[in-house]
């Protein structure tokens, strides 16, 4: 396992910690709200939470952004749910594809990435736990765990599934289910890791009346679609 991973999972450790007390709790929101305050893609959150419809993530890995959206959620509009969505056991055989390599990032090297998050779950759960939040967790490839939200509609989706494949897979599935106004955020729009990403969002849209537009507002800046 990678110094990386390792500083990761301690990590998540602390934020347990903090959460066991009553002054830790506190101290741990004030940190996600000053998070919060430096992220667009929070500020985009908070544009949408008052339309109807849920608020959904694909691509959790080790919950940093689930839960910075869980405290906005906490926040404007408690009663309505969150759906965090990853197989926290890296990609399925063959989802990374020619699209996704780079000159020093072969597939066969990409594929076995985000393996070190199994012990993922139970952490958002205690989470949304602590916090009296309407959080579920749906664990398994995207494949397997979207079809039991297809009565679902969204007023926000964050969107951080890395390869095309998985992009393939989510994009039409959430964007059909968003209601008008809502948002989808891109993590891996444009980021030189994930070209795959860029192909398969900007494949998606080439028919559509929405297109990917970028806000800065915030220190940490977004790309994002706004539903017409």
């Amino acid at each position: 396992m990678k110094n990386r991973d390792i500083s990761r999972i301690q990590n998540t450790r602390r934020i347990d910690e903090l959460l066991v007390s009553e002054s830790g709790r506190i101290d741990y929101l004030n940190l996600l709200d000053t998070q919060c305050q430096a992220s667009s893609l929070i500020g985009l959150l908070e544009s949408c939470l008052s339309l109807s419809g849920n608020v959904i993530e694909c691509g959790v890995f080790r919950g940093v952004s689930i839960r910075k959206i869980s405290n906005a959620v906490r926040r404007l509009a408690p009663e309505k749910k969150i759906f965090a969505c990853d197989s926290f056991d890296g990609f399925p055989a063959g989802n990374v594809s020619r699209p996704d390599a780079g000159l020093f990032r072969p597939v066969r090297i990409l594929q076995n990435k985000f393996r070190h998050a199994d012990d993922v779950p139970d952490h958002p759960e205690r989470f949304f736990q602590t916090y009296a939040l309407k959080g579920e967790i749906l664990k398994g490839y995207f494949e397997d765990t979207l079809p039991a939200l297809a009565g679902e509609q969204f007023c926000f989706a964050h969107v951080d599934c890395d390869t095309y494949n998985s992009h393939r897979q989510c994009l039409p599935f959430l964007y059909d289910r968003l209601v008008p106004g809502a948002v989808m955020v891109f993590d891996d729009y444009k980021q030189p890791k994930w070209p795959g990403a860029t192909q398969a969002i900007d494949e998606f849209l080439a028919d559509r009346p929405e297109k990917v537009d970028r806000v800065s507002n915030r220190q940490i800046p977004a790309w994002y679609l706004r539903k017409q």
